[in-house]
C-alpha cells in the first residue's frame, strides 16, 4: 500500500514533537508529553472562508507515489466542556482546563486509492490567531470512538469518523477548527458560540 501524504505529515509532526501520553508505568505515565500551541499552526497559509459544521470540504491530490487520492473532510461537532472525557485534570497540561471533544469525519472518494488519516492535521483556532494542535491523546478516558492518532487507511468509497480530545483553558472557546495538510490549502469550520 502506498504511503499517503497525510501519513508523511503525521510522521514529521510526531518526530518533531513528543505527542500524546507518556508510555510505561514510571514518572510521567498518563500525563501529556507536550501541549502544542503556537501562533502559526502547521501552516502559515490563511484558510479560505470558514464552513459551518456538517459541511464537507472536498479535495483531490496526488500522493507521493503518483497515485490519485481524494475525499471529503467534515467537522461534525464540537463540545466544551465534554462530559464524555474521564481523564484526570492533571493530565491536561493546562492549568484551569476544560476537556473538549471535536467530532470529525473523512470519506474517501470512489476513484481514490487508500487515504491515511490521523489527528495531526487538526487544530483549534482562537480569535487572536493562535492554534491549539491536536494533542494526540490515546489513553483510557478519551472520548470514543477515537479518531486515529497513528493513522488509519480509509478505502475508496468508505468513511471514517471519530473524536479528538483537546484540553483547553477554562473560559476560552475556539472560533474555528482548522484542517491543514501541507500539500493543500487549509480548511476552516466556524465553531458555534456556546
Amino acid at each position: 500500500m502506498p504511503v499517503r501524504r497525510a501519513a508523511a505529515v503525521l510522521l514529521i509532526a510526531a518526530s518533531a514533537t513528543a505527542c500524546g501520553f507518556a508510555d510505561g508505568g514510571g514518572p510521567g505515565a498518563g500525563t501529556p508529553a507536550t501541549a502544542a500551541q503556537s501562533g502559526a499552526g502547521p501552516s502559515s497559509r490563511p484558510a479560505t472562508r470558514a464552513l459551518p459544521f456538517g459541511t464537507g470540504s472536498r479535495w483531490s491530490d496526488t500522493d507521493t507515489d503518483g497515485s490519485h487520492i481524494s475525499g471529503t473532510t467534515t467537522v461534525m461537532g464540537y463540545r466544551q466542556p465534554a462530559k464524555s472525557v474521564s481523564l484526570p485534570d492533571a493530565a491536561s497540561g493546562i492549568p484551569d482546563a476544560d476537556w473538549a471533544v471535536l467530532d470529525v469525519k473523512f470519506c474517501a472518494a470512489t476513484d481514490s486509492t487508500n487515504v491515511i488519516v490521523a489527528q495531526a492535521p487538526w487544530s483549534l483556532r482562537y480569535a487572536d490567531g493562535t492554534r491549539l494542535a491536536a494533542p494526540r491523546i490515546t489513553s483510557r478516558g478519551v472520548a470514543e470512538p477515537l479518531y486515529s492518532v497513528a493513522g488509519t487507511a480509509v478505502r475508496p468509497g468508505t468513511c471514517y469518523r471519530g473524536k479528538i480530545t483537546f484540553s483547553v483553558k477554562h473560559g476560552s472557546r475556539p472560533t474555528g477548527v482548522v484542517y491543514d495538510v501541507d500539500s493543500r490549502d487549509p480548511v476552516e469550520w466556524t465553531v458555534p458560540k456556546a
